[in-house]
C-alpha cells in the first residue's frame, strides 16, 4: 500500500514566483520517505541501532507543474523492488483532486558504519510484502555525463547548517550548490522541468566545493551538465544533468 502525506505550501517554501521551490520538493521527498521506512522498522533510527544507515545514490524528478503558497498537495510514496545492494522508492506529488504534479524515483543503498562499507538491502530489510512494483519514472538509472566544456563555475563554501546527523552536507543542499552555478538571467526567465542527480561523494563542514556547469541552449528551454568537486582533492561530489522550459 502506498503511504501517503498531505502537505500545506508554507510561504519560506517558495521562491520570489510564491511557487514551491525543486529544495523544498527534496525536502518533502525525504520527509515522507523517512516517515514510510520507520512505519517499515527501517527508519534511519532502527538502522542506527544496527551500526548501519541509509545513503541516497540517485535522484530522478519530472516537474509538470509548481503548486503556489498555501495550496494543499499530496505526496505518496512506495518501494518499487530491490536490485542488489539498492533499493529504490518511488513518490508523486499530487493535488487533492488526482492531478499529478511531478513524479520521483529514487535509489537508495544502506552503509555499514563501522566497516565503511555499503551492504546487500536483502540480507538486512525485511519488507518484501510493502514492495509494489508499480515506478513513477521508468528509470534504470544510467551514468550521468560530465561537462564537456564549463560554462560557468563557482566556489561555495560548505556552512554549519548545510550539515546533517551524520556531518555530511545534506543532499539537498548538495543540490542548491549544483544549480548555484547556473546564470541568474536563467533561473528567472525558466522552470526547472527535470533533474537527473547522482551522488558520489561526501562533503563536510568547512569544505570548498566547486560548481561547474556546461549550458546547452535549445528553444525556449536549457540542458545543464553539472559537476560539483571538493576543491580539496579534486573529489567528484555530484552529477546532475536538468532541464529548463521558459516560463
Amino acid at each position: 500500500m502506498k503511504y501517503q502525506k498531505k502537505y500545506t505550501i508554507h510561504q519560506y517554501e517558495c521562491g520570489s514566483d510564491l511557487k514551491l521551490t525543486y529544495s523544498s520538493l527534496l525536502n518533502y521527498m525525504q520527509d515522507i520517505a523517512a516517515e514510510h521506512a520507520a512505519e517499515l522498522n527501517a527508519g534511519i533510527l532502527d538502522l542506527l541501532k544496527r551500526g548501519l544507515t541509509w545513503m541516497l545514490s540517485r535522484y530522478h524528478l519530472s516537474i509538470e507543474k509548481y503548486p503556489r503558497y498555501n495550496e494543499s498537495v499530496i505526496l505518496k510514496t512506495w518501494p518499487s523492488k530491490h536490485e542488489g545492494v539498492f533499493t529504490l522508492r518511488e513518490y508523486t506529488m499530487e493535488r487533492p483532486d488526482g492531478e499529478i504534479l511531478a513524479r520521483m524515483t529514487s535509489s537508495f543503498v544502506i552503509y555499514d558504519i563501522k566497516s565503511k562499507k555499503i551492504v546487500n538491502v536483502e540480507e538486512h530489510l525485511f519488507f518484501e510484502d510493502s514492495l509494489i512494483s508499480e515506478r513513477a519514472i521508468d528509470d534504470d538509472f544510467p551514468s550521468l555525463k560530465l561537462p564537456k566544456k564549463v560554462d560557468h563555475s563557482q566556489k561555495i563554501l560548505s556552512r554549519k547548517h548545510d550539515i546533517d546527523f551524520n556531518r555530511h552536507v545534506t543532499n539537498r543542499a548538495l543540490v542548491e550548490m549544483a544549480i548555484e552555478s547556473v546564470p541568474m538571467e536563467t533561473l528567472e526567465t525558466h522552470k526547472l522541468k527535470d533533474a537527473q542527480i547522482t551522488f558520489k561523494g561526501q562533503a563536510f563542514y568547512g569544505d570548498i566545493l566547486e560548481s561547474q556547469c556546461d549550458v546547452i541552449a535549445r528553444k525556449n528551454s536549457y540542458k545543464i551538465i553539472h559537476h560539483l568537486i571538493n576543491k580539496k582533492n579534486g573529489d567528484s561530489i555530484l552529477k546532475m544533468e536538468t532541464k529548463w522550459l521558459r516560463e
